[in-house]
């Protein structure tokens, strides 16, 4: 039977057993899967210096359990950034992903915003705006993007010269005494706008 060849991206590994690994792998059609690479910390595996994060993958596996097991592998592009402000940052988004993501739910959309995130934030000078236009589209995709433009009862937009609380799942709504004032909202709204429209 011909196994399937599948884009991935490696999220975490951890040793398993003298030879071995477990990895956390993001996958375009079955989303976060966990597979385990056996012998891939031998010289001689094929899985050995080949399982790197922040680079794309062709993998494939097999397996009916949650745990799968790591047939092949080849890599499409090579990270070697170690130790870096970029390799740190990438960290924190892999983490943050494996938090978030469950176990075989695909996540295609996902998928491709972290794929075109790796490549603009790898050919960028400003690490910081391409990590928040990630962290601002990946909110938006969950559902938890924040309207900063209208206000949540009367739909009409928000106006500098009055307040407004925040209201979980909804966003903000005027107020009298309300903690924020709209010209604050309003000056974040634009940040924002201008992390999305900043060419990377």
């Amino acid at each position: 039977m011909t196994e399937l060849w599948h884009d991935a991206f490696l999220l975490h590994q951890r040793p398993y057993g003298n030879t071995s690994v477990i990895a956390e792998m993001f996958t375009l059609e079955n989303g976060r899967i966990s597979v385990i690479a056996r012998g891939a910390k031998k010289p001689k595996s094929k899985f050995f210096g080949v399982l790197s994060p922040f680079s794309k993958l062709r993998i494939t596996y097999r397996g009916r359990s949650e745990l799968k097991t790591l047939t092949n592998v080849d890599k499409e592009d090579i990270f070697s950034d170690s130790f870096s402000k970029l390799s740190y940052t990438l960290l924190y988004i892999n983490e943050l992903l494996i938090k978030i993501l469950p176990q075989g739910a695909p996540q295609s959309e996902l998928f491709n915003l972290y794929d075109k995130f790796l490549i603009e934030v790898k050919s960028s000078e400003e690490i910081d705006i391409v990590l928040r236009k990630f962290e601002l589209d990946l909110l938006e995709m969950l559902g938890y993007g924040i309207n900063f433009i209208t206000e949540v009862d009367s739909g009409q937009s928000i106006e500098s010269n009055k307040s407004y609380d925040f209201v979980p799942e909804l966003g903000f709504k005027e107020s009298p005494n309300g903690l924020f004032e709209g010209n604050e909202i309003i000056s974040i709204s634009k940040l924002i706008l201008g992390y999305k429209q900043k060419e990377i």
